[in-house]
């Protein structure tokens, strides 16, 4: 039988309040209540028009005042079926096409997913050993770029529009009048891209006397100077981590692929994973300045202050040496001097047995950031270790000579330089400040910047010129491992670049 709950009875007041001031019943409460809503709000005190008229009346003037706003609205526009259909497509049905990425430290292939003639999505090459079928955010957020409405979309001379034939116009003085190219200079971004170097030794032919300089701000320029002076010009040495037991990273974050690559990247987490009991792992030792994704992964971490680097890799070196008894070594560190160390001597000591423990299977990767001497004693410790030509792969380096911005900087600064081209790049942004080099720019006569968007160096110069995005230009570069690759455009220049 159904059990009827009696239920208590409501009470002719709700309990329900919104402070304990008005639990209370506060005189403050009732005070500030009465502010709120005072009484006889919907009526004007002293005047006979309610809120019902007031609204009617500024109703009324909103509406007169639409008579006169009638031109204020977005632009019509109108969807039209293709009069032309894009080739080779299937509408509801992608295409894939193979092109590649241009980077400083290494171009990454690419399938591009399009839809009706658009690029639409980016993966990596799983038949190319680089990318493998894997991208990284920078290669993700790169078609954000070709898309993006900010970017430049007209030529302009002195900050007004112009076209392409007063541009053509211009090269056409700058080139009759440069003769053996005296006064005439180029900044560059850091591509290696063999057409790039076959139409610069066309242009050095032309131009003997011009300058050709390539800057990166976070370029491996140091590193490369390291590397000439212990292998000799023209060798690139990158390291093997699929090879590698013990890696000691100093100052290096090489986790992150747009410092290193995917491959580097792919070869640590290898070893990194255990798929069968006995398999060993790789030890990671990291000293750095600051936290990063590689010192999160780091099995041991210590902290160095950026002043104390080179004490610390001469303290590493000299146990290592000592260890080895390598007199190459011994001979390098001699010519370091000392300096003050507040990292743990004992982990040093600790880091170089576990290196030294390991011939031909341990690395150290030192940052490119990190000075010319540093980086050569960080090979001389690689040396001693057995790393060359086991965990420490060296490559030919095909990359054609060039200066850098200080000696660019230099040129200008004694006014040797009449034409500058600025190929790419945002140098009066990120140069080094002690260059100055948004004033030395200022000075040059003649200047033409090329760049995706109007930034600081475009309002510098005195011409800026819209650049290709890379999935609207054909070129074509190569990967860390020197292998060439082709780049093909997915998309016209949206904006003629």
């Amino acid at each position: 039988m159904k059990r009827v709950l009696p239920h208590p009875e409501r009470p002719d007041r709700p309990q329900i309040w919104r402070s304990l001031d008005e639990l209370a019943s506060a005189p403050e409460f009732e005070a500030a209540l009465e502010r709120e809503f005072p009484q006889g709000a919907a009526e004007w005190q002293g005047g006979e028009i309610s809120r019902r008229n007031f609204l009617q009346l500024m109703g009324a003037s909103m509406a007169l005042a639409g008579i006169g706003l009638t031109g204020c609205r977005r632009p019509e526009a109108y969807l039209v079926p293709f009069t032309q259909g894009v080739e080779w497509t299937i509408p509801g049905k992608f295409l894939y096409y193979a092109t590649t990425m241009p980077r400083r430290n290494g171009a990454m292939p690419l399938i591009a997913t399009t839809s009706d003639g658009r690029p639409t999505k980016l993966e990596g090459n799983p038949l190319h050993p680089i990318s493998n079928g894997s991208t990284d955010a920078f290669a993700q957020a790169s078609l954000l770029d070709l898309y993006d409405p900010n970017r430049s979309q007209y030529i302009k001379n002195g900050g007004a529009k112009t076209d392409a034939a007063a541009l053509g116009a211009k090269l056409d003085e700058i080139a009759a009048s440069a003769g053996d190219g005296e006064g005439l200079a180029f900044l560059v971004e850091r591509v290696d891209s063999p057409t790039r170097d076959r139409l610069l030794a066309q242009l050095r032919a032309k131009f003997p006397k011009m300058l050709w300089a390539e800057y990166e701000p976070l370029g491996s320029t140091e590193a490369e100077v390291a590397v000439a002076a212990c292998f000799g010009a023209g060798v690139a040495v990158t390291p093997d981590f699929s090879r590698a037991d013990k890696v000691l990273a100093v100052g290096s974050d090489f986790l992150n692929a747009s410092f290193s690559g995917l491959d580097q990247v792919r070869g640590f987490m290898a070893r990194r994973r255990i798929s069968e009991p006995g398999q060993p792992m790789n030890r990671l030792y990291v000293a750095e300045t600051h936290y990063s994704s590689t010192g999160g992964m780091a099995d041991h971490r210590v902290r160095v202050k950026p002043s104390e680097v080179g004490a610390f890799l001469r303290a590493l070196a000299q146990q290592v040496a000592t260890l080895t008894g390598d007199a190459n070594l011994t001979s390098v560190v001699a010519a370091f001097p000392e300096g003050p160390l507040s990292a743990d001597p004992r982990w040093i000591a600790e880091c170089a047995k576990d290196l030294a423990a390991s011939p031909g299977k341990s690395v150290i990767i030192v940052g490119d950031q990190q000075p010319a001497a540093l980086q050569a004693l960080g090979l001389a410790i690689n040396n001693a270790l057995g790393a060359p030509g086991q965990t420490l792969r060296a490559m030919r380096a095909e990359s054609a000579p060039s200066a850098t911005i200080v000696e660019l900087a230099a040129a200008m600064q004694a006014g040797r330089v009449q034409n500058l081209f600025i190929l790419g790049g945002n140098p009066v942004y990120n140069a080094p400040a002690d260059l100055r080099f948004g004033e030395l720019l200022s000075g040059v006569p003649v200047s033409v910047r090329l760049g995706l968007y109007e930034d600081e160096t475009s309002a510098a110069s005195m011409w800026h010129v819209p650049q290709s995005h890379y999935l609207e230009s054909w070129g074509d570069t190569r990967s860390s491992d020197g292998t060439i690759c082709a780049v093909q455009p997915m998309i016209l220049p949206l904006w003629d670049g």
